[in-house]
């Protein structure tokens, strides 16, 4: 019998073009809001609010982008946003990378409680710490100020970046750590040069969780910050929306130029994103 005759080989195509449909449908709604922001940013501030509105612009400019980077404040809330991701994604990894090592490779007492109690303050709202953050850095003189952004998002980040790396550590073999030390050394000398290099796509995975976070956050840079010298790139983009009017075009310009580092990262660390959140699935 021929393929075409065939009434399991028509089913099967039939199923195959469905599954086609449905996943450029899918990728239309995943990438229209990104593809609207694009043009729209590509447009003056009057032919935004033009109905019926154009899929396409009559006019391509730069206007919206000239506008932005003429700004000091948005330069300025670039800079502070990258290096408190920065920093924030470096505390992250080194206390989360020495904290699982310490779980995996070590007994002590409560280590099973302690690990359950860190996996617990996942489920804490963060909008119920803003107050408590807002009065313990006031009252350390750190409100305003990008290192009290630095030491809120650590908090936040860490034990998300701990677990992560426990599980990711359970993954190696113990007896890599016994043999570093039977050849003379020491456990941390053995963390350094045995454990750490293998845990390279744990490493990228967390640190790209913390840098995202760090990032996309709003809320705690709206209550822990208010001059423009520490505003943050969130901070900057919710200002673009007045009380009385919204310069469109700019708004989503500047949102482009936010969604720009986070696209590069995950393309060129994907692979290792997707190796080390695979490898270290939660074994608590």
């Amino acid at each position: 019998m021929r393929r075409g005759n065939n009434p399991g080989y028509k089913k099967t195509t039939v199923l195959n073009i469905t599954w086609l449909i449905l996943a450029i449908l899918f990728i239309i709604i995943i990438f229209s809001p990104i593809i609207w922001m694009v043009l729209c940013s590509l447009r003056n501030n009057i032919e935004v609010f033009t109905f019926p509105p154009r899929i396409i612009p009559k006019k391509i400019t730069l206007v919206a982008y000239l506008g932005i980077f003429s700004d000091e404040s948005f330069l300025r809330s670039i800079f502070n946003t990258f290096f408190v991701c920065f920093v924030t994604t470096l505390l992250s990894l080194a206390l989360s990378t020495l904290a699982a090592y310490g779980f995996t490779r070590y007994k002590f007492f409560g280590k099973k409680i302690l690990q359950q109690y860190i996996l617990t303050t996942q489920m804490i709202p963060i909008i119920l710490l803003a107050l408590p953050y807002f009065l313990i850095l006031t009252s350390l003189n750190l409100y305003d100020s990008l290192l009290g952004l630095i030491i809120a998002y650590t908090s936040f980040t860490l034990p998300f970046c701990s677990l992560t790396m426990i599980g990711f550590f359970n993954s190696i073999p113990r007896e890599l750590d016994e043999a570093a030390l039977m050849d003379g050394c020491s456990h941390f000398t053995a963390f350094l040069r045995v454990v750490l290099p293998l845990s390279i796509p744990g490493l990228i995975a967390t640190g790209m969780f913390a840098f995202v976070y760090a990032w996309n956050e709003y809320l705690m840079a709206l209550v822990l910050t208010s001059s423009e010298e520490t505003r943050m790139l969130t901070i900057f983009i919710g200002s673009k929306i007045g009380q009385y009017n919204t310069v469109w075009n700019e708004l989503m310009a500047t949102a482009v130029v936010a969604s720009i580092p986070l696209i590069v990262v995950y393309t060129f660390l994907q692979r290792y994103f997707q190796k080390g959140i695979t490898a270290g699935a939660l074994k608590i």
